[in-house]
């Protein structure tokens, strides 16, 4: 058991919360013996702020989720037959963390379902559950899931590193709008600047074996990965110039450029150069084949056809991709 303590949260508090709101729960009675209780998030990872919210996850048994999920959707205190949020109501639910953290919630989640997290290789949910801060977990029933994990298998990994990367590639080039500059294209331009921005810092994180954060974390803990130490600066001043906190004096289109050449024009930007070679190389020392690296984006039907992960959305079939600007 873990003191949350270090999450930023009254321990004492946290144990009212849990005694009064999740352990009361109708459909079962026995609480203490099937509910594992996790405080999960910002706050378990040690990168919350003082507002964050007080993300709790309840696992148990799937008989027991099953039977605790209908009898409280029958006495109201969910609002789905399927899903299992638990939001307090009230104005006075500040009583547990102050109302600086915000209102307290927590979800229902068989332990099954944690299982096909581990098995399926979902990188988000791993990393929630191996940063989770153990609350309660019954004869260790969650622990011994956690300690199953035995990183990502080889095959696995190299075909999530190149997902990422052509993802990045696919939103650089067949998103981004190169001639055409229009004021309706710039939601467009943007969006595809940003998220090859997410692409590249979630392949930060796979180059070393780890899964990486839901989105809204992934900027502030990649610098504790190799490239992310070494490249962060760089994609900050890309998301400056997209946002216009960088050359704010410019016109839109002309920073929208100067980040697309900072994140893909290697032949304009020696700060893209660098990027590219490092990525290259963290890639081969993770197991990615030397020669599909230096293909490139001569690789991107691997993605369009949906063979190393989902083919990205909004894409007409059959479409052929766009001439790239650079890497080749």
């Amino acid at each position: 058991m873990c003191t949350p303590e270090a999450a930023g949260i009254d321990p004492n508090a946290l144990s009212r919360y849990i005694q009064e709101h999740i352990y009361p729960l109708p459909g079962t009675s026995r609480h203490r013996q099937a509910f594992t209780v996790l405080v999960t998030g910002s706050r378990a990872a040690g990168v919350h702020t003082p507002d964050s919210d007080v993300d709790i996850d309840v696992l148990c048994p799937e008989p027991v989720r099953e039977s605790v999920q209908r009898a409280s959707y029958e006495a109201g205190i969910v609002g789905g037959e399927a899903s299992f949020f638990c939001v307090l109501k009230g104005d006075d639910w500040d009583r547990y963390f102050g109302r600086k953290m915000g209102r307290p919630h927590f979800s229902l989640t068989s332990l099954d379902r944690v299982e096909q997290h581990f098995r399926d290789y979902e990188d988000v949910w791993r990393w929630i559950w191996l940063n989770a801060k153990v609350i309660a977990d019954p004869a260790q029933q969650f622990r011994r899931i956690v300690n199953g994990w035995d990183g990502y298998p080889a095959d696995v990994l190299v075909r999530k590193i190149k997902y990422r990367w052509l993802l990045a590639a696919y939103w650089e080039v067949e998103v981004f709008p190169y001639h055409h500059c229009g004021d309706d294209e710039v939601l467009a331009a943007s969006a595809a600047m940003l998220n090859a921005v997410n692409e590249l810092l979630r392949l930060f994180f796979l180059v070393e074996g780890r899964p990486f954060p839901y989105t809204e974390k992934l900027m502030h803990l990649a610098p504790s990965t190799v490239l992310g130490a070494e490249l962060v600066p760089q994609l900050h001043d890309i998301v400056d110039l997209v946002v216009g906190k960088g050359m704010a004096d410019l016109p839109v289109w002309d920073r929208l450029h100067r980040a697309c050449e900072l994140l893909c024009v290697s032949d304009k930007s020696e700060e893209c150069r660098r990027l590219e070679h490092a990525c290259a190389q963290a890639m081969v020392a993770a197991g990615v084949d030397a020669k599909w690296v230096e293909a490139d984006y001569r690789n991107i039907d691997e993605l369009l056809r949906g063979d190393i992960g989902p083919m990205p959305g909004g894409r007409p079939p059959g479409a052929r991709p766009a001439q790239r600007p650079s890497r080749s």
